[in-house]
């Protein structure tokens, strides 16, 4: 998680009625975690709580240095204490408490209970950013999700939207027969994983755009690099037909397999 999205503290929410020990490692803590000495700042809260163990600040702050070292699932149970473990707590202890879990229960990827909590920390403080920010954050997961549901297999682009560019056509005529070549080898591990990655998300518009960023048309082995890196198999129109027909249920694997073994044995003269 990022730490951007972790519960804040609220420094007027302490509420110890004097100066004790157990808000000295309270203290102690919060400075902890400041300097990233998280490992500490869990040592002072335990500290605290051996002192005073139905404190929920200390609960609190417990499952904020916990959610900081992801460990998300013992930062729920500690926020679940917070919320609980004193009922004559102030309100505002027990709304950070609640947005608390809504964030570790967001990271569990268990969103319908985390809106859930966020709801009913907002009950307490409506006016809470946070509670606000991670809503919608849990909004825009669900969106993406159902993007990527929607979204079609990278190796049916081909089909959906075949290559344009004159010479790429060509290209990948000639290679069909080739022995493969390895993208990495071609263009450098970086430039190929660009290129690839773009392939992947935005079919062959997103290749010759990724492609001609990283050689320019107007060098003059342009055709033979592009040529030798149409040769590496995700590339391969025949690997897309395979598959998407192997997705489709149009052929099984065994059958694709067997279809590849006897053009092996029987290459086209």
């Amino acid at each position: 998680m990022a730490f951007g999205r972790q519960e804040t503290r609220r420094t007027e929410s302490f509420v110890w009625v004097e100066d004790s020990y157990s808000r000295a490692w309270y203290l102690l803590a919060v400075v902890a975690s400041k300097e990233q000495r998280l490992e500490h700042a869990l040592v002072c809260i335990d500290c605290g709580l051996e002192l005073e163990p139905d404190h929920p600040e200390l609960w609190n702050e417990k499952g904020f240095v916990l959610g900081r070292l992801k460990r998300h699932q013992e930062a729920l149970e500690c926020y679940v204490r917070a919320a609980s473990v004193r009922e004559w707590a102030p309100s505002s202890q027990i709304a950070r408490a609640l947005r608390g879990q809504g964030i570790q229960l967001v990271d569990l990827d268990r969103l319908d209970e985390a809106e859930d909590t966020l709801r009913q920390s907002l009950k307490l403080e409506p006016d809470s950013q946070t509670a606000h920010n991670e809503l919608g954050f849990i909004e825009e997961l669900r969106q993406k999700r159902e993007a990527e549901k929607e979204a079609i297999p990278w190796f049916l682009h081909s089909f959906v939207n075949p290559p344009s560019d004159p010479l790429t056509i060509q290209l990948l005529a000639l290679v069909g027969d080739l022995p493969s070549i390895p993208g990495p080898k071609t263009a450098g591990a970086d430039n190929y994983s660009r290129i690839s990655d773009a392939f992947m998300k935005r079919g062959w518009a997103g290749f010759e755009e990724e492609f001609d960023r990283i050689v320019p048309r107007d060098r003059a082995d342009y055709a033979d690099v592009k040529r030798d890196l149409l040769r590496e198999p995700i590339f391969s129109l025949e690997a897309h037909r395979n598959l998407a027909d192997a997705v489709l249920g149009d052929r099984t694997v065994d059958e694709i397999f067997d279809e590849m073994e006897q053009s092996e044995e029987n290459p086209r003269q």
